[in-house]
């Protein structure tokens, strides 16, 4: 029987034990407080029986009701906290509207509130007719965000949920408005306190006897102190008279001298089982006799449990125990008072048995480690990134001592590695030089290369295209392996792509995909994707991509939406080059889903907003082109300044406009790529001189335009990126008819025609904007263009006058009984409309829960629905049931 690790224990709510006296009393008042107010909190000292009263108290709530039970500890902070909850959160089959990971990512970018909101939105929409989320041991958490990110969830908390705090101090939350309007209950230790008539039916039921005055003697020293109880009465009750007048006054002093008193009658083995379990948050079979070695591991967890010695049992598949803070702070001071020197090896254990990630990677840090710490999270790494839990990579890095975060090459190349998914290349660039430094000074020299090959990737976006083309070619110098071979193949398509020739990037593309399916690495593959299509119009690189689109579809598994996200959307591409325009249209909805899922991530979402402009342009839908193009140059003044995406953003922005002869903002969008512009980018260098020659034309200057024009069409080939040529080639045609000279104008255009119809991909020509098409389609050729030519044209122009006739009715057009749902979508659906849970859904259909919990949200999003109830009724109306 598998363990549950760590991460899982944290959030299973703790079995009350029966054969316990009831506290009537305080039931009642907990109870009633759980199901009326929006906020309940149990505020006292370490051993009041705080968790112990809710455990209880969970097991009466009414049927039907939902819980959510966390277990907060000092190695939490708010992106580990809400990690969590969203785990704890998932068996109520909560109907995501974003992949959880996304809300890690919003909490990284401060936005905590829009975090909130997130959660808030999932428990609403949580088919359940009332909510309890418990989260127990809060003072244990040091993050301050926590407490603001709580703010956010209580002031929106729907009204059939309650918040359950306990912790040994007050949260700082602000909490008058909500006292004022008796939204807040709180249960102090006067409150949890055992009571007089407590203690005696405590003392009854541990002895079998009434004894009223040893009773009062109990209650009187304690103070109702749970802890100081129990353990009173554990010791023999000669220990507990004897004990020191003063170590009554102290409750710490108290329970160290009880705790001592009991520890010692326990058997010898147990005695030194327990010392050495101590540093195990939760005990099981598997991971106690990992770190004991002791064959009767099964035995003496048994015993420990019959004993209940401050212990809680967890509600699990296997016998899991989690020991009380305060019995296991006694146990850990004993270890090490006794074995000091055996507690590095006992938490290298203990790491070696965990799987969770982070806290493997915790306990190596306890143990001084750091060897072990960094490979075991740069192990870790790839697959946390094609989970989209980068942000969680970085909280773990910074939970090592600073004097290692600054020296280890290992910990600069993940972080690199995690700069990467957000465009960050001048960080991505600094790191991986460290990287390179520190590996080559341990002798390293594999993970030298890939951090140089990483690195010099990095500068080539920064605008240092020949000093990363040289650096590339070192690295090609020496052994590779699979990984860094790649990586130089993508360096040498992005270098050939912008300097040629012609046929460069589709070579090295074909030899990437090769290598990428060798390596079979989701992260490396989404390392890889992005942006490719930027040389889509060159020969052989749309068969490579279809190639790279099915690899990444293989590759990619449960909860690798990014990966899924970038295979769509550069299949969009290819519909649009293609000419495949109602296949891009059904797409269109696929994609805003995948942004909306991973939570808008900018270096994504300004991917998809060039597609949707190029798509609105051939519609001719002038206003929805300026709205977009804005959209695009806002997210990209967030980006890296370090790196190339601002400029290439603006050069869309700068394109797309003159594509609908918007010539004002062409204008004002000239100097600024003037300023960015390196000089290594033959590229940019084309596009602005073409936009300068356009201003030109459209300004009254048509030699001068047609002059620029020619010098560029010539070697526009070699260098072709997206449209560019196509636009040199169009806007020279027109300038030459202009002229007066309508051969040479079909000697500029003819290449483009001819490519165009021989491949069938007319994306590039429909991009260059309805009006231009509609001139050279209406132009006097006095029999310089073929026939073949002028078709093609001719169709260009009609496919966008379908679409600007229909665009009004195409995103909103109502389909058939299934709503556009798919198949697979509408297999969920029945499954869901008959009451089953994602868990049984997925075993059903042979998918994963991940796959399912994307299903359901691309289900509501598409119905236009809240909960899995409304699409279970709508189903039902639709298809019986």
């Amino acid at each position: 029987m598998p363990s549950a690790s760590l991460a899982r224990a944290k959030i299973q709510t703790p079995r009350f034990r029966s054969g316990l006296i009831e506290r009537s009393e305080l039931e009642e008042q907990l109870g009633d407080a759980m199901a009326s107010r929006r906020l309940v909190l149990l505020v006292a000292p370490a051993g009041y029986g705080k968790t112990a009263a809710l455990s209880r108290q969970l097991q009466q709530l009414p049927p039907n009701s939902a819980v959510a039970w966390l277990t907060a500890d000092d190695e939490d902070d708010l992106q580990r906290l809400l990690s969590h909850l969203i785990e704890a959160l998932e068996p109520l089959d909560p109907p995501w509207r974003q992949a959880p990971e996304a809300l890690l990512e919003l909490v990284a970018q401060g936005k905590l509130r829009d975090a909130a909101s997130a959660l808030l939105g999932a428990i609403e929409a949580t088919d359940t007719a009332h909510g309890v989320i418990v989260l127990d041991d809060l003072h244990a958490v040091a993050d301050a965000r926590v407490f603001e990110f709580l703010g956010h969830l209580i002031e929106g908390l729907p009204q059939s949920w309650t918040l359950v705090i306990a912790s040994r101090v007050e949260p700082p939350l602000a909490l008058g408005r909500w006292r004022a309007q008796r939204e807040v209950a709180e249960f102090d230790e006067t409150t949890l306190g055992f009571s007089r008539k407590e203690v005696q039916a405590l003392w009854r039921h541990a002895t079998g006897h009434d004894d009223p005055e040893q009773a009062e003697r109990l209650l009187d020293r304690t103070q109702g102190w749970a802890a100081g109880l129990c353990l009173s009465i554990e010791a023999s009750e000669r220990s507990a008279a004897a004990a020191p007048k003063n170590v009554w006054q102290n409750r710490r002093h108290l329970f160290e001298y009880l705790a001592s008193e009991v520890f010692e009658d326990l058997p010898g083995e147990l005695q030194e089982f327990l010392l050495r379990c101590s540093l195990l948050p939760e005990l099981t079979v598997r991971r106690c006799e990992q770190v004991t070695g002791n064959p009767r591991t099964a035995r003496l967890l048994e015993d420990l449990a019959r004993r209940r010695l401050f212990t809680s049992i967890l509600d699990s598949e296997e016998l899991t125990l989690r020991l009380h803070n305060l019995f296991r702070d006694f146990l850990e001071e004993r270890l090490r008072r006794l074995h000091p020197k055996e507690i590095p090896a006992l938490l290298r254990r203990s790491a070696e048995g965990e799987t969770d990630p982070v806290r493997r990677t915790l306990m190596y840090l306890r143990a001084g480690a750091w060897d072990e710490a960094q490979q075991h999270l740069a192990d870790a790494t790839p697959d946390m990134l094609a989970r989209d839990e980068g942000t969680q990579v970085i909280r773990m890095v910074e939970q090592f001592p600073a004097e290692i975060q600054a020296d280890s090459p290992l910990l600069a190349y993940v972080r690199g590695l995690c700069a990467w998914p957000h465009y960050q290349y001048g960080a991505v660039r600094s790191a991986m030089s460290h990287a390179v430094a520190g590996f080559d000074a341990l002798g390293r020299h594999d993970g030298a290369q890939r951090a140089n090959a990483m690195r010099a990737l990095a500068m080539f976006f920064c605008g240092q295209m020949n000093e990363a083309r040289h650096l590339i070619q070192t690295v090609r110098s020496r052994p590779m392996d699979v990984e860094t071979e790649a990586l130089c193949e993508l360096l040498d398509f992005w270098y050939e792509g912008r300097h040629g020739p012609r046929d460069g990037p589709g070579n090295h593309l074909a030899k990437l995909v090769d290598l990428l399916e060798r390596r079979g690495s989701a992260e490396l593959c989404i390392r890889c994707m992005p942006r490719i299509n930027v040389f889509i119009s060159r020969p052989g690189v749309t068969a490579q991509m279809q190639r790279m689109i099915h690899g990444a579809r293989s590759i990619g598994g449960d909860g690798h939406w990014s990966l899924q996200a970038s295979a769509n959307l550069m299949e969009g591409w290819l519909h649009f080059w293609q000419g495949r325009i109602a296949e891009l249209e059904r797409a269109f909805q696929m994609l805003e889903e995948d942004s909306q899922w991973l939570g808008q991530p900018m270096g994504s979402r300004i991917r998809l907003l060039t597609l949707k402009v190029n798509y609105q342009i051939i519609c001719d839908d002038k206003a929805a082109v300026q709205e977009t193009r804005d959209a695009i140059a806002a997210h990209a003044s967030l980006l890296d300044p370090a790196s190339d995406l601002p400029l290439a953003s603006l050069a869309i922005a700068a394109r797309v406009s003159a594509a609908i002869g918007d010539w004002p903002s062409v204008r004002k969008l000239l100097p600024a790529l003037e300023v960015e512009l390196g000089h290594d980018n033959p590229n940019m260098q084309m596009f602005i001189r073409s936009f300068k020659a356009q201003l030109a034309s459209h300004e009254g200057r048509p030699s001068e335009a047609l002059a620029t024009l020619r010098k560029l069409a010539a070697p526009s080939a070699a260098v072709d990126t997206m449209f560019l040529e196509a636009m040199i080639r169009t806007r020279l045609a027109l300038a030459e008819l202009a002229d007066g000279s309508p051969t040479a104008a079909w000697r500029a255009l003819e290449p483009l025609i001819g490519q165009s119809v021989a491949s069938g991909n007319i994306g590039q020509l429909l991009a260059t904007g309805v009006q231009s098409l509609t001139e050279l389609s209406l132009a006097s050729w006095n029999g310089a263009a073929s026939h073949e030519g002028l078709a093609a044209l001719r169709q260009c122009v009609e496919i966008a006058r379908r679409l600007k006739a229909g665009s009004r009715e195409r995103p909103h057009a109502a389909t058939a009984n299934d709503a556009g749902l798919s198949g697979r979508e509408l297999e969920v659906l029945a499954l869901l409309a008959d009451g089953q849970s994602n868990k049984l859904i997925a075993r059903a259909l042979d998918l994963s829960p991940h796959t399912v919990k994307r299903h359901v949200a691309r289900i509501l999003d598409r119905l236009d629905l809240a909960s899995r109830m409304q699409a279970a009724d709508w189903y039902r109306t639709r298809f019986g049931g």
